[in-house]
């Protein structure tokens, strides 16, 4: 029975000793666990989104979850990696090194003991939008893993307006929406008053400002409506979009329309020449019935003297009536009035009535009115009948009245009876301000001048009516493609590229310093000098902030409208298909530019005539540009 016991008692003994060993093994183990563990990083898939100034989390989680509280947590920017955003070290943020502009606005969100290494950005900027990295280190292991941040900015609300649609037809106006301020590139969306979207015949400009932010435009050929709502909408997301609405009718927005605004400025102009004109002639008829009184009194005694009244004059000089006629008939013409002695140098003292009274002429001269009462006043002095190449022979009354010549000389309105001097000549109308409405087929046109200010439709088939739009550019070195070498702003020549640095472009060109966005305007490019002929060049206008990727072509769809020149293939402009034209000789291109109406033209100057026209060029800004070709150094120069 002791025997038994003890046996017993051994197998209790070893039973207790195996326990102990294994509690022993395990402990240990579990304590080393966390420093030889391995590790890798969670985060999103896609990028994440937020709008400027609202916060946001960018996501990182270790995996598989632990206590990462004794690690080192690092975040940065792409472009920045030696200076981080935040940087957690032995168990706290550190203050340095870290990017001053991040200071106070970011922070871990929390959760560390999970494994939770998540960064909160607060009061977001466009700035900081870019690519982060989460970076999570230990003694024996270290994981990083990247987060794209985008932040949207919405834009102003879409700016409408209406404009008559040029070679549209069909009742269509031009309806343009433009907003500016977005980030990223929105989306812009024309929809009808059923809410159905409308794709046809539009066109989407997107240009960048300096800090990133995107200008959008659009335009669309659209039919006269005076009830129907057309809608513009742009949108980053359904939270991030603005819509405006406009009746797309020629006359519903007439501030924001220009040709309805310059329609009315021209009819309230011509209303005003109206009013402006009445006013003239009826001050006209009056001043004219006055001078007709006067001229009568004047002839009357005239008469009276005719018929034997004796003048003070001669009266003083003691000269009977005969005496006098004989003065008058002949011998009057013998003796020298004091006008004609004073022309000859000669001296001269009259004490007799006759002198005292200034002549006619002398009035004018002095400024005071004409008053005629002896019969010496009613006749022109020798002196004013030879300028006007008459025979010095004074009989009548009919003498006292100047010739329209002279009345006008002096400033006088012209009141004659006789056909001819009723009426004005065209020069002298206008010279007045006057309106003038002639018969004659010569005088119903009117110049290039006239028609631009009254409004009238150029003919783009005849050269004189647009080349007096005429302006001066110059080409911008600046902008110039690295194998063009400029000469003062207006010549421009190929160099070898092989003397020059490696192109940034393929396409060889120009552009002007001037840029245009309103109005009419007409250059000259010279592409021949003497009998020397260039193999190629090109000439036209391209829309700003082109594409200069060597891989996108000279195209309208890219923004150039241009006329080119290649002796294997001829002329031709950038169309598709290109339609033939065809040139005997050319030496100066005439080019001329109509923001208004977006159409662009070119001439043949040595002939005056038109070579091509294109009718849709739709763009905000527009360049000239020019090219002289690749295959000769033969210059091209603003004519």
């Amino acid at each position: 029975m002791f025997t038994t016991f003890g046996n017993r008692g051994t197998m209790h003994l070893g039973l207790c000793l195996r326990v102990l060993i294994l509690v022993a093994l395990t402990v240990p183990i579990r304590a080393a666990q966390p420093a030889q563990e391995t590790f890798t990083l969670t985060v999103p898939n896609g990028p994440t989104s937020t709008l400027s100034g609202s916060s946001v989390s960018l996501l990182c989680q270790v995996s598989p979850l632990f206590n990462v509280e004794p690690l080192e947590v690092r975040w940065y920017h792409s472009s920045n990696i030696h200076s981080p955003a935040l940087l957690y070290k032995d168990h706290k943020i550190q203050e340095t090194p870290v990017v001053p502009r991040y200071r106070g606005r970011v922070s871990l969100t929390g959760g560390m003991e999970r494994g939770n290494v998540s960064l909160t950005l607060e009061r977001v900027t466009l700035e900081d939008r870019g690519e982060y990295v989460c970076q999570v280190s230990s003694e024996q292991w270290y994981e990083k893993a990247s987060v794209f941040l985008t932040v949207n900015v919405t834009g102003r609300e879409p700016v409408l307006s209406v404009a008559e649609a040029r070679g549209g037809g069909g009742g269509q106006v031009n309806v343009t929406c433009s907003s500016e301020g977005w980030s990223p590139q929105p989306k812009l969306t024309w929809r009808n008053k059923d809410g159905a979207e409308i794709r046809n015949e539009q066109e989407v400009l997107n240009t960048s400002d300096p800090q990133g932010l995107v200008s959008v435009s659009s335009w669309l050929l659209y039919a006269c409506s005076y009830s129907d709502w057309l809608a513009c909408t742009v949108s980053l997301s359904e939270e991030a979009k603005r819509e405006g609405r406009i009746l797309p009718h020629i006359y519903t927005a007439p501030t924001a329309v220009p040709g309805v605004y310059k329609e009315a400025l021209i009819v309230t102009l011509i209303l005003s020449l109206v009013i402006i004109c009445a006013l003239c002639s009826v001050i006209l008829c009056k001043r004219r019935g006055s001078m007709w009184s006067s001229s009568q009194k004047s002839r009357n005694r005239s008469d009276q003297a005719e018929l034997g009244q004796r003048p003070a004059d001669q009266t003083e000089l003691g000269k009977g009536p005969a005496e006098t006629e004989h003065l008058i008939k002949g011998a009057e013409n013998t003796v020298q009035t004091p006008t004609e002695q004073r022309a000859a140098g000669e001296e001269f003292n009259l004490e007799a009535a006759e002198n005292t009274v200034q002549t006619p002429t002398e009035q004018r001269a002095a400024g005071n009115d004409v008053h005629l009462k002896g019969s010496e006043n009613t006749v022109q002095t020798p002196t004013e009948q030879s300028a006007a190449g008459n025979d010095v022979h004074l009989e009548g009354a009919e003498n006292t009245v100047q010739t329209p010549t002279e009345q006008r000389a002096a400033g006088h309105y012209v009141h004659l009876e006789g056909a001819e001097n009723t009426v004005q000549t065209p020069t002298e109308q206008r010279a007045a301000g006057e309106e003038f409405n002639l018969e004659g087929a010569e005088n119903t046109v009117q110049t290039p001048t006239e028609q631009r200010a009254a409004g009238e439709e150029l003919n783009l088939n005849d050269w004189h009516h647009v080349k007096i739009f005429k302006v001066n550019i110059l080409l911008d070195e600046k902008n110039a493609h690295p194998a063009i070498r400029i000469n003062k702003g207006k010549r421009a020549h190929y160099v070898k590229e092989k003397d020059t640095e490696k192109p940034s472009r393929t396409h060889l060109h120009v552009f002007s310093e001037e840029r245009f966005s309103s109005g009419q305007h007409y250059w000259e490019v010279k592409v021949k000098d003497g009998t020397t002929e260039k193999l190629s060049w090109y000439v036209g206008v391209a829309r700003e902030n082109v594409d200069k990727r060597p891989a996108v072509p000279l195209t309208p769809q890219n923004g150039f409208w241009i006329l080119s020149y290649d002796k294997e293939q001829g002329f031709h402009v950038n169309t598709d298909p290109q339609p033939p034209i065809t040139v005997a000789k050319l030496t100066i291109v005439g080019v001329f530019l109509d923001c208004d109406r977006h159409t662009l033209s070119f001439y043949n100057v040595d002939t005056k005539s038109l070579l091509y026209t294109f009718t849709d060029v739709k763009t905000s800004n527009y360049f000239p540009l020019l090219s002289p070709g690749r295959c000769d150094k033969i210059p091209i120069k603003i004519n």
